[in-house]
């Protein structure tokens, strides 16, 4: 895993500058549209709150909860995409390199607990998330949410083909497996994909004392066309502590 784990980090440092012109400073349509709105909501924090981002790339997501004066800790495996974070406002933010994987790494966040953790679209992208969700009663407060966006296993794999601009045809799902793709076309170098089914998260959750409170799986409106008007090529989920009632 160790040497998957550091091809990984150095794909995400080469990339890192095409991604930042793709995503900007707040985010592209995918963003925008399906992941933020729903995640701000399901977080429900206030002003002057916690919140962890992890895996916040360019830092998209934190700068959007900065602004609306939420106390953002935001980390990256990628040196390269904190670098390129801090060149936007990081009012309210404090960014860190840091890696999920890396129990040790984690260990430093666990100065404060927080009203919030979030993880958007990263898991898909990480060889291993387990050490991360072992983690997560440690770090977040009991009342508090942890809201992760991954491509939907189900309708955005590498199992699925778009057949005509409404359908998809579905080959695979659920076996976890390990692929190499592009997402932004500008990228120079195919990026790890990490497939594994919902019910993973799910009882991966479960065995770390969460339990999901929400799930959401976010559409394009009809204008956009293709697909993803009727399948959901996003899935968001929450997860509270069990404890609490």
């Amino acid at each position: 895993m160790k040497n998957v784990n550091q091809e990984n980090k150095e794909i995400w440092n080469t990339n890192a500058g095409e991604w930042d012109k793709a995503m900007g400073e707040f985010g592209n349509d995918w963003h925008l549209q399906l992941i933020a709105p729903e995640t701000e909501r399901l977080l429900n924090l206030k002003e002057g709150q916690f919140l962890l981002d992890a895996g916040c790339g360019n830092g998209i997501f934190s700068r959007r909860m900065a602004n609306k004066g939420v106390k953002v800790t935001a980390f990256d495996f990628s040196e390269t995409n904190i670098e390129l974070s801090k060149k936007y406002s990081s009012d309210n933010i404090d960014y860190h390199v840091l890696d999920m994987t890396f129990e040790a790494d984690l260990i430093q966040l666990t100065d404060k607990k927080y009203h919030g953790i979030v993880s958007n679209m990263v898991f898909m992208d990480v060889p291993e998330v387990e050490t991360f969700f072992s983690k997560i009663n440690y770090l977040m407060k009991d009342d508090g949410h942890f809201v992760f966006s991954i491509q939907h296993p189900c309708f955005n794999s590498e199992f699925m083909e778009v057949t005509n601009e409404e359908n998809i045809l579905m080959k695979g799902y659920i076996d976890a497996s390990t692929s190499k793709g592009k997402a932004v076309s500008e990228q120079k170098e195919d990026q790890f994909y990490f497939h594994r089914p919902i019910s993973y998260y799910i009882n991966l959750g479960a065995k770390n004392g969460l339990v999901v409170d929400a799930c959401i799986e976010p559409t394009f409106e009809k204008e956009v066309g293709g697909p993803f008007t009727k399948f959901p090529p996003i899935l968001i989920i929450s997860m509270r502590k069990l404890t609490n009632n």
